[in-house]
């Protein structure tokens, strides 16, 4: 399994920033699994459709859409920019 950083500190650093879904519905997936997926492509450039889903999630059926997805929202919630501001602040 590919990791651009390790599951504890995804915990510690990010996902404590990601909003709760609104009807309290609970992911399949781990949000761990799904910044990873994104953090991998941030770091390779790779395309969405190209991300290696069967390596990232060993597991779990899961479509690139669904990390889009979650991307998105997050984007356009600017988490990304929270986590960039706090990484700095450090």
């Amino acid at each position: 399994m590919y990791q651009v950083l390790d599951k504890d500190m995804i915990e510690l650093e990010i996902v404590t920033y990601l909003t709760e879904t609104k009807r309290g519905f609970k992911p399949k997936t781990l949000l761990c699994k799904i910044v990873n997926a994104i953090l991998y492509k941030l770091k390779t450039g790779v395309q969405w459709c190209y991300l290696p889903i069967e390596t990232l999630f060993s597991n779990e059926k899961l479509h690139y859409k669904t990390i889009f997805g979650h991307y998105r929202k997050w984007n356009q919630q600017e988490i990304w920019k929270i986590l960039l501001d706090t990484a700095l602040k450090k």
